[in-house]
Formats: C-alpha cells, sequence, structure tokens
C-alpha cells in the first residue's frame, strides 16, 4: 500500500483523513505540532508514523515527505506573514519535488476561494476578506502550477463552528447568552460540512490520484437557515437557542472587533459555489444534527451546561 503524508494531522481535517487512510491500509507520516498531544498519540497507536513540526517548518516538512506518494496539504491562516499561507504551500511543493516519489497534491482551502480573480478589487469594503482569501487562493494557484496531478477541496463553514473555542470567532456571546447573534439575511442558507466528511472525500482523492486529477470539488450540503441552526441546536444541547440578526449599522460596528463577521456579509451577496462535483461522488454525508448528537457533550460544555 501507498505511504502519504497527512499536515496537520491532528486538526479535525487531518485526523479523519489519516484515520480513513489508516483503516484502509495504507501508510501515513503525520506531521503534527505536537507529538506527545491526545490527538496525535491516538494517530500512533493506528500506525502512524509522528513528524515533529508544522507547515512553516521546511525541514520538517521536507522529512515528513520523503517516500510518500501524495500529500494531503492544510494550510493555516497566518495573518502576520504579508503572504499568508502561501509559504506553507510552497514548502509541501519544494519538499514533494524534492522526495522525488510525490504524484498527486489534495489541497483543503475554504468555499468561495475562486469566486474572484483578484481578491485585492474588495480589499477598500472587506479587507480581512480581502487578505483571508487572498492568501487561500495562492495557495490554490501554487497547487494548480506545481507540476502534480491535484485535487482541490473547498468546503463551507465547518459544523465545529458551533462548539468549543471555535465560536469566539462569529459567535461570541453565543456560550452566555445562547443566542446566535447574525449579519447574515434570516433568509439565507448557510454552506456548511462536517470536518470528518472533508476526510471522506480528501482520502478518496488520494487513493485515486488519476480518477480526482485537476477536480475542484466544493464541500458543503444541507444548507440550513439560522431559525434551522438554532432549533438543531437547542434540540441538541436540550435548552432553547435563540437567533438575533444585527441592522447595518450594527455589523459595521461589530465588524471593528470581530473581522471575521465580513463573511456574513460577503457570502450571501457572492458566493458562486456549485456541489456538482461532490454529488458526483455519491457519498453518505454527515447531517447537521447527527453531528450534534455525536458531539453533544462539546456542545454542552460550549453553552455552559456541563
Amino acid at each position: 500500500m501507498p505511504t502519504f503524508l497527512v499536515t496537520a494531522a491532528t486538526g479535525r481535517q487531518g485526523q479523519s483523513t489519516a484515520q480513513i487512510l489508516l483503516a484502509s491500509g495504507a501508510q501515513i507520516n503525520a506531521l503534527v505540532r505536537d507529538p506527545t498531544a491526545p490527538q496525535s498519540v491516538a494517530l500512533q497507536k493506528l500506525g502512524a508514523r509522528l513528524f515533529k513540526g508544522s507547515l512553516k517548518d521546511a525541514a520538517a516538512v521536507a522529512a515528513a515527505t520523503e517516500g510518500v506518494s501524495a500529500v494531503f496539504l492544510n494550510t493555516f491562516p497566518d495573518f502576520e506573514n504579508p503572504l499568508g499561507e502561501l509559504p506553507q504551500a510552497e514548502n509541501a511543493i519544494a519538499a514533494a519535488k524534492a522526495a522525488g516519489t510525490v504524484q498527486s497534491i489534495v489541497a483543503s482551502t475554504v468555499v468561495g476561494a475562486n469566486d474572484v480573480d483578484d481578491w485585492t478589487t474588495i480589499a477598500g469594503e472587506f479587507p480581512f476578506l480581502a487578505r483571508y482569501y487572498t492568501s487561500k487562493s495562492s495557495v490554490e494557484r501554487a497547487v494548480r502550477d506545481s507540476g502534480f496531478q491535484y485535487t482541490i477541496l473547498r468546503p463551507g463553514m465547518l459544523f465545529h463552528n458551533f462548539i468549543g473555542d471555535a465560536v469566539r470567532f462569529s459567535f461570541p456571546d453565543y456560550p452566555k447568552e445562547r443566542v446566535l447573534t447574525v449579519s447574515y439575511p434570516a433568509e439565507y442558507r448557510l454552506q456548511q460540512f462536517d470536518a470528518a466528511d472533508v476526510g471522506q472525500v480528501a482520502a478518496k482523492a488520494l487513493l485515486d490520484p488519476r480518477g480526482f486529477a485537476g477536480r475542484e470539488i466544493d464541500l458543503h450540503h444541507e444548507p440550513l437557515t439560522f431559525k434551522e441552526i438554532a432549533q438543531r441546536l437547542s434540540a441538541a444541547a436540550g435548552t432553547e437557542i435563540k437567533v438575533r440578526y444585527r441592522s447595518e449599522e450594527e455589523t459595521r460596528e461589530a465588524t471593528k472587533t470581530l473581522p471575521a463577521l465580513e463573511v456574513q456579509v460577503w457570502w450571501p451577496r457572492s458566493n458562486k459555489s456549485d456541489t456538482t462535483e461532490l454529488q458526483k461522488l455519491g457519498l453518505r454525508l454527515t447531517t447537521f444534527e447527527e453531528f450534534l448528537e455525536r458531539e453533544k457533550v462539546a456542545l454542552r460544555k460550549t453553552l455552559n451546561l456541563e
């Protein structure tokens, strides 16, 4: 069986990808920040070889890439570097070329990364988004131009944004007040996806590089309004979750301290996502309700119910 490099292997996408590949009989080189972390130890027990480091560490990436046939590339936002996530992708591509064994790269970015040719054109109104999406789209271009067979996956908003530390970026009042305060229109249906299902698609692409060569797949399904999201959260948590919609003036003020809210204005206006490629795969995908049942303990802890 082939050997694959999974970067950010203890993240939710990387962990799922690695677990599915290990279950298929493949060998895994897992790039992890902390080999002693519970997620790292769990992968090691399943048979993964651990390599300490991150995509910012060229030497660590090179060591982890030796002898692998394909790479799962999941770069992490870097707002301190003017080039964003591009250097991380460049380290992975350089290591893949040096290894001499790599045939393909599967990269995970974000839904909408290909919506605009030049993201700097929206920087006046959406400075945070312009920087974020410029970074993601630069990763996509680097992968396309790498010379390897490639597949690009673009997940929508991951379900995990409603539990744990992630809520502070978009819903900071939600854990204490149990209210989702949003800038999306009431009728907008959020494009969501389970990180575990990113692993499903990534594993298929890594195991079948020719079949997935050149494919760019938007990952989201079961679009829900925030009213529907709140209903499902309420049922799973056993307590009422409400929704409040910001006015335009409130949104302008809120983005001064929560710049990530720009996406709540941008997505309803401009997203061109198409799930045709995902539907062709015929996968059984996790619903939001199923995710919440699986993560019920974490959800209740987020809401200070446990």
